[in-house]
């Protein structure tokens, strides 16, 4: 099998950590860094690979900031900002200028520069294109700047592969299987959840 497109680690990577040189085990592997890449996705709250976002709809909360639900917003790419036509939320999105607010890129906050994001649901839609340019082929987290995710990664991965035997064949189970012991490994090693809290999104107060 390969491993999924948004993958955080690397087949070989994941090896070379594991000091493991066989291809034996390479299936098993395989399993454990989809399984720990949806586990950090889940726990973190946030798509990690450049992705483009289509029409993100997000409800208006009365102030002048709002948080995007992925970041960082790419700087080259379109970035377009919608509301309602009408408070009922029945009329169809018109484009607000982009001089009426400016984003900020790495943190992924929308600032309305000329007022306030008004307190109305489902009143704001937002089209951008978030996330880090790597991928399981060429480019590593490590070259964008993520190399402690990565390194969480591994540890977590290791985690699953040496409890392989006692916890049954992991090809046959899904991730919530696991969240437990995945769980309890990041809240009892500071090291892996100091790196977790660090990329985990933040929430509008």
């Amino acid at each position: 099998m390969a491993i999924k497109s948004n993958a955080l680690t690397t087949l070989a990577r994941l090896k070379s950590y594991l000091g493991i040189s066989v291809v034996a085990y390479d299936t098993v592997l395989e399993y454990t860094i989809d399984a720990t890449t949806a586990f950090i996705l889940q726990y973190c709250d946030r798509v990690f690979q450049q992705t483009a976002n289509s029409n993100e709809v997000y409800d208006g909360n009365g102030m002048t900031d709002m948080v995007l639900k992925n970041y960082p917003v790419s700087s080259t790419a379109t970035f377009t900002l919608e509301k309602r036509d009408s408070i009922d939320n029945n009329g169809s999105f018109s484009t607000i200028s982009s001089t009426d607010y400016f984003v900020k890129n790495t943190a992924g906050i929308v600032h309305f520069a000329t007022g306030h994001f008004a307190k109305v649901a489902q009143h704001y839609r937002v089209t951008y294109t978030s996330g880090y340019d790597y991928d399981t082929a060429a480019k590593t987290l490590i070259s964008v700047g993520l190399g402690d995710l990565e390194y969480a990664v591994w540890k977590l991965c290791a985690v699953m592969y040496y409890q392989r035997k006692s916890s049954g064949d992991i090809s046959s189970e899904r991730i919530g299987d696991y969240s437990v012991t995945y769980m309890k490994e990041v809240m009892t090693d500071p090291e892996v959840l100091a790196i977790m809290d660090k990329y985990k999104r933040p929430y509008q107060h």
